[in-house]
C-alpha cells in the first residue's frame, strides 16, 4: 500500500527530481509511485521524456544523477562494479583495458573502460570489462562507480 501522503510529497518535489524519478529511476519505485509522479509532471505541463530526449535537453542533470553520459550509460548494463577488495594478494582489482582503453577517458563524463580481475597474487581470471569513474580517493586506493560493458571490447 502506498502511503496517503505520497501525493503531497510528489507535489513537493522539484521538476528535476520528478524527471529523475520517472525517467532515470523508475525501477527503484513501485509502479503506482512512478504513475503518480508521471501524472504530476503532466499536471505541471511538463513532457514525460524518453531517456534519449532527457539527455539531449538536460545533459548536466543526467550526469549529476547517473555519473555517466548517455552514450556511456547506453553502452553498458545495470550490472555494477561490485566490491573491489584484495587481502594478502587475493581478491578483485581493476586493470587497464585492451590497447590502453583505460587511458582514453570519455570527453563528456570522464569514464574509462577497465578490466575487473580476480587475483591470487597475479591476475588469474578476467571478470569483465567495466566503464568506470573514480569518485573518491582513499589512502589504499579509491572509490569507483562502474557499469558492465554490453559488448565484448575489441
Amino acid at each position: 500500500m502506498i502511503p496517503v501522503n505520497f501525493k503531497r510529497r510528489t507535489k513537493a518535489l522539484d521538476d528535476a527530481a520528478l524527471r529523475r524519478l520517472v525517467i532515470l529511476e523508475p525501477s527503484q519505485y513501485r509502479t503506482e509511485v512512478v504513475s503518480m509522479a508521471r501524472d504530476e509532471l503532466r499536471r505541471r505541463g511538463l513532457a514525460v521524456l524518453s531517456p534519449e530526449d532527457f539527455w539531449k535537453q538536460f545533459p548536466a542533470e543526467w550526469i549529476d544523477a547517473l555519473g555517466f553520459c548517455h552514450r556511456c550509460w547506453s553502452e553498458t548494463t545495470d550490472d555494477s562494479l561490485g566490491v573491489l577488495l584484495t587481502y594478502k594478494g587475493i581478491g578483485t582489482r581493476l586493470r587497464g583495458g585492451l590497447a590502453g582503453l583505460g587511458d582514453k577517458p570519455c570527453v563528456e563524463c570522464g569514464s574509462v573502460i577497465l578490466e575487473k580481475w580476480f587475483y591470487m597474487v597475479v591476475p588469474v581470471v578476467r571478470l569483465g570489462y567495466y566503464r568506470v569513474i573514480r569518485i573518491g580517493r582513499k589512502s589504499m586506493g579509491g572509490e569507483f562507480i562502474g557499469r558492465r560493458v554490453k559488448e565484448p571490447v575489441r
